[in-house]
C-alpha cells in the first residue's frame, strides 16, 4: 500500500497536481489500507473460530470417553475391558479424525461404532 500510494503521489506531483485531488488521493489511499486490514482480521477471525470448534469437538469426544473409563472402574467386572476399549478406541478416533478437521465439525459427527464391521475398499 505504501509503494503504491507513493507512486500514485509522485505520478501526481510530476503532472502538477496538487491541492483537492492530491487530497482525494490520500484519503483514497487511507480507505484502501484500512479495507486491507479489515479482510485480513476478518480472515484471522474465521481461522480462530475455526480452532476453537476443533477444541470444542475434541474436548466433547474426549470427556464422554473418560467419563466411560472413570465408570467402567467402579462396575460390573465383567464388561470393564469392552467398555474401556471403547472408550479408547474413541479417543483414537478423535485424535486421528477430529484434531487434524479431516471430518466435517459439527456436534453430530461422532466416532464409528465398534460393533459395526468396517466398509472394505475396492481398491
Amino acid at each position: 500500500m505504501f509503494f503504491l500510494g507513493s507512486a500514485l503521489a509522485a505520478w501526481l506531483t510530476r503532472h502538477n497536481v496538487h491541492g483537492f485531488l492530491a487530497f482525494v488521493d490520500n484519503f483514497a489511499a487511507g480507505i484502501a489500507a484500512g479495507l486491507l486490514v479489515l479482510l485480513y482480521e476478518r480472515w484471522r477471525q474465521r481461522e480462530v473460530e475455526k480452532k476453537l470448534q476443533t477444541i470444542r469437538l475434541m474436548n466433547h469426544h474426549v470427556r464422554n470417553a473418560l467419563q466411560i473409563i472413570s465408570a467402567a472402574s467402579c462396575g460390573d467386572l465383567t464388561e470393564q475391558p469392552t467398555k474401556t476399549q471403547d472408550a479408547v478406541r474413541r479417543i483414537e478416533w478423535a485424535l486421528r479424525e477430529v484434531l487434524p478437521g479431516k471430518i466435517e465439525q459439527t456436534d453430530s459427527a461422532a466416532p464409528p461404532n465398534p460393533g459395526t464391521p468396517k466398509k472394505e475398499s475396492a481398491a
